[in-house]
């Protein structure tokens, strides 16, 4: 009797060693692909060539979001719940990608120049200068 119970004891501990090992390598292996499909969003990002009509339009649509982003922070703060504010945010989310998409240019367009004006100092500057 105790043999059995050691041994099932064992099989207990070895499965979930497994199992969680298992749970480890699929959660690498996730990591993984987002990390490439990252590194491939960022390569899509660095090959969009910047004119400036996208540059002028993302002005625009960089202001309108930034009146979005005020018009929804204090409600945001106020939430009485996680569902509330998660509701909220959903709505300034909505709002934002249309105003992104009435500027002319795509959420992707978009979040690709932020990175590169993050990383681009002479891009930063000649943005800071339409901006002026």
């Amino acid at each position: 009797m105790r043999k059995t119970m050691t041994a099932l004891t064992l099989t207990a501990l070895f499965a979930s060693a497994s199992v969680v090992s298992a749970t480890a390598v699929a959660q690498q292996q996730q990591q993984g692909q987002a990390q490439a499909q990252q590194e491939q969003m960022m390569q899509q990002q660095q090959d969009i060539e910047l004119t400036d009509g996208m540059l002028e339009s993302f002005v625009v649509a960089m202001n309108n979001v930034q009146e979005i982003s005020n018009k929804y922070s204090e409600r945001f703060q106020s939430a009485e719940d996680a569902e509330e504010a998660q509701e909220i945010q959903r709505k300034a989310q909505e709002e934002m990608v249309a105003a992104v998409n009435d500027s002319g240019l795509s959420p992707q367009e978009y979040n690709a120049i932020v990175q590169r004006v993050q990383q681009d100092e002479e891009l930063r500057a000649r943005l800071q200068e339409m901006t002026e």
